[in-house]
């Protein structure tokens, strides 16, 4: 048998009784092997994946580990994810990536990142004003695509689980306009062709996509119900039609009285311009689908109108459920309605207190040091411990 050269590796049987197969990759800076291998069941399994091993590092597509950059790794790991994600959040990713990640980190070998790092760019990210929002996904990418890397045996380590963010003093970024200040938006959004689309978003906590691809086929008013089946995304500008966000999005609601009644008076407005055979229940003035940034765009100019400042359309979803939560709705219930998959998505980041729940929960220590009245305290027993008890003579 014709003896090996050096650098097309080598196959060692193990005690086990399985083959071990070796090939050097190279040698880092201190003259030490990188070496790529592996272990199959039988001598010809090993020897076929050393072959391909060699030939795929001829080709580059076995680089030396220690030669690998994030700015490389980071693509090639995306493009694995792509089958995973929707369209949105793998463009999101890209965006990421590209704008943030390569510029901080991107010359940074794999096995060189330390998570001091991967700090110094969280802060520099921060300081530079970005969201804990935008920091939370940079910091979702780095950990998955690194671990990817230690599944691979590029690094030994996953250095991004250990890189904690910066503390944020910043309070919430979304709004709940209280009803004063609904009254107030309402009033503006009346002068407007879509001024009614606003007042059914506040009393349904639809989101923006949701609201743009709502089909009448998804609506059963005489039993008021809506059905949410599909959501509209924008991607590098361009509308997409697809499912709902998440699978919990995809739920049916119960509609108010009054909100079946606006439905129908929009349904009679929308035959009057000439637009009854529209499959969707929101249009332009051309009759057709609305565009999403479109709502938003159109959600700040009524809200500067109004006297209320800055106001995206997301924080109308956001004073729905503020205000559900408010009048004492279950927080597992608005979850549902909102479509959310947790209802500590809800708590953490759609609840907003307003001042008047602040003042109604405004106790003196002698109302808090006051005994339960008897009716509250029979109320607050478990039904075991009522049927026990004695009838009362």
């Amino acid at each position: 048998m014709r003896r090996r050269e050096n650098g097309e590796g080598c196959v060692k049987k193990l005690p086990s009784g399985s083959y071990r197969w070796q090939v050097t990759l190279g040698f880092d800076e201190r003259g030490k092997q990188l070496l790529k291998s592996g272990t199959e069941k039988t001598k010809k399994d090993a020897d076929r994946a050393r072959v391909q091993a060699l030939a795929d590092h001829q080709r580059g597509l076995l680089p030396i580990p220690s030669q690998i950059r994030l700015a490389d790794w980071l693509p090639r790991w995306l493009e694995l994810k792509r089958p995973g994600l929707a369209p949105k959040t793998y463009a999101n990713y890209e965006y990421i990536v590209q704008r943030h990640l390569g510029p901080l980190l991107g010359q940074r070998k794999l096995q060189d990142l330390k998570p001091s790092d991967i700090r110094a760019a969280y802060v520099k990210l921060s300081d530079q004003g970005f969201s804990k929002s935008l920091l939370h996904q940079v910091r979702v990418i780095l950990r998955q695509a690194l671990q990817e890397a230690v599944f691979d045996e590029i690094v030994a380590r996953n250095v991004a689980e250990l890189a904690r963010l910066p503390s944020f003093r910043r309070g919430k970024t979304a709004r709940a306009l209280d009803t004063e200040e609904v009254g107030a938006f309402l009033q503006a959004a009346r002068a407007h062709r879509l001024g009614l689309l606003f007042e059914f978003v506040i009393a349904s906590g639809l989101r923006r996509g949701e609201v743009c691809a709502l089909k009448w086929s998804h609506l059963d008013l005489d039993q008021g119900l809506l059905r949410v089946r599909e959501n509209i995304t924008v991607v590098n500008g361009k509308a997409t039609l697809g499912a709902p966000k998440t699978e919990s999005g995809m739920r049916d609601l119960h509609l108010a009285a009054d909100t079946v009644t606006l439905l129908r008076r929009h349904q009679r407005d929308q035959q009057a311009e000439g637009w009854a055979g529209s499959s969707h229940v929101f249009t332009n003035a051309k009759g057709q689908r609305l565009y999403p940034d479109s709502l938003t765009k159109l959600a700040g100019k009524i809200a500067g109108q109004a006297g209320l400042g800055s106001l995206r359309f997301h924080d109308l979803r956001h004073t729905y459920a503020s205000l559900m939560l408010s009048k004492g709705v279950p927080m597992e219930v608005v979850s549902e309605k909102l479509g959310h998959s947790r209802p500590s998505t809800t708590a953490d980041i759609y609840r907003h207190i307003f001042v008047e729940e602040h003042q109604r929960h405004t106790f003196s220590l002698t109302a808090l040091l006051a005994p339960v009245p008897l009716k509250l305290r029979s109320a607050a027993k478990r039904p075991e411990q009522i049927q026990d008890e004695e009838p009362a003579a």
